[in-house]
């Protein structure tokens, strides 16, 4: 076999890797669209213009640099950090639909689509020591989103929690770029490279191309699915593997996002082994699954840098998945979750900055 071939077959396993990882992950809602270079907009995208300052650390300015990148320097416990030029970023958005409650005298509902950002995955890529660790932020992550009037038009900062940033605008790429604004804001204003969203549609979907996986049931489905029972280990397929990676409210003994989060993890490393099986025995089967997926897909990136980020799942070391700590509290009506900011700041100086 060329090594041409090899290398092709190489970037299409890594492709489908990085998609199913997304998807299996509990990504959601039915907007459907193709990658940057083959998409036409149809609606009208919402006027993104931030005015307001985000949080940040104490920063200050490299007078001897001209990078727009290293000359953010900030001080952090008595050291001075520069921020890194050799790491990229892609933030998968995993989106669900809910039920948007109007309130006929709220005239700001009246620019809102009914998908939120129900998974939120930061990958970030050491292209220096070839690895990546993925940060998965919890979506009642209380912080600043962006918030529009009826017309569309900016109208300063909410805080609540992150899931809703999607809410505003198309549902589209217009939607991505203020989820993207409000994880960066969260992180002390990280730069995000990329975004990817991608639908819950294609989670049936994807476990069956694979035959299903088996996981053991670790928290109480009664009432919501009685086939998967507490205790044992059972062969998910097509609904019941939805169900397992996507409920929450209606979980009888614990609504909160850590149990799902957590299921989300254990369904991921079941998946993957069930996928490496089967490219052992179809290598073809990668080509087919990303076809297949493909429609679901939303992102600002071309299919080159698409592929040459996808790439890097197999090529560079996987870090262990990092979720910020924090409290969860039950709010007025939903759950909240307060990260622990200084718990926060250790992990975005340790991933995105480097000492001076």
């Amino acid at each position: 076999m060329s090594s041409k071939v090899q290398s092709d077959k190489k970037k299409s396993i890594g492709i489908i890797a990085a998609v199913i990882g997304v998807v299996v992950l509990g990504a959601g809602a039915a907007v459907i669209t193709h990658m940057a270079d083959n998409k036409e907009t149809a609606q009208t995208a919402a006027v993104s213009t931030e005015t307001e300052t985000p949080p940040t650390f104490e920063a200050y300015t490299d007078p001897d640099s001209d990078s727009p990148t290293a000359d953010r320097l900030i001080t952090y416990n008595g050291r001075q950090y520069r921020y890194r030029e050799d790491i990229d970023t892609l933030l998968i958005i995993g989106t669900d639909e809910f039920e948007l409650e109007i309130d006929e005298e709220d005239t700001d509902n009246n620019h809102r689509n009914n998908t939120q950002s129900d998974l939120l995955l930061l990958v970030v890529f050491d292209n220096t020591n070839e690895s990546y660790r993925i940060i998965q932020i919890n979506r009642d992550t209380m912080t600043g989103i962006r918030k529009y009037d009826v017309f569309g038009q900016y109208a300063g900062i909410l805080r609540t929690q992150i899931a809703l940033s999607h809410i505003y605008g198309t549902g589209g790429d217009d939607s991505c770029q203020d989820t993207a604004f409000a994880v960066s804001r969260l992180l002390y204003d990280v730069d995000i490279d990329n975004y990817l969203q991608i639908t819950m549609s294609a989670v049936p979907i994807l476990n069956d191309l694979v035959g299903g996986v088996d996981v053991t049931i670790e928290d109480n489905f009664e009432g919501v699915d009685d086939t998967l029972v507490i205790g044992q280990t059972v062969h998910l397929q097509g609904e019941h593997a939805l169900t397992f990676v996507r409920a929450r409210m209606t979980m009888p003994d614990d609504d909160t996002n850590e149990a799902r989060m957590r299921r989300q993890q254990t369904y991921m490393t079941a998946f993957m082994e069930a996928l490496g099986n089967i490219l052992q025995e179809d290598p073809d089967f990668a080509t087919r699954a990303f076809q297949t997926v493909g429609d679901y897909l939303i992102s600002n990136m071309t299919t080159d840098r698409f592929e040459e980020l996808t790439a890097r799942f197999n090529e560079y070391e996987e870090e262990a998945i990092i979720i910020p700590e924090g409290e969860s509290v039950m709010g007025e009506r939903y759950r909240e979750f307060y990260v622990d900011e200084d718990a926060l700041q250790q992990l975005v100086v340790d991933t995105f900055y480097e000492p001076v």
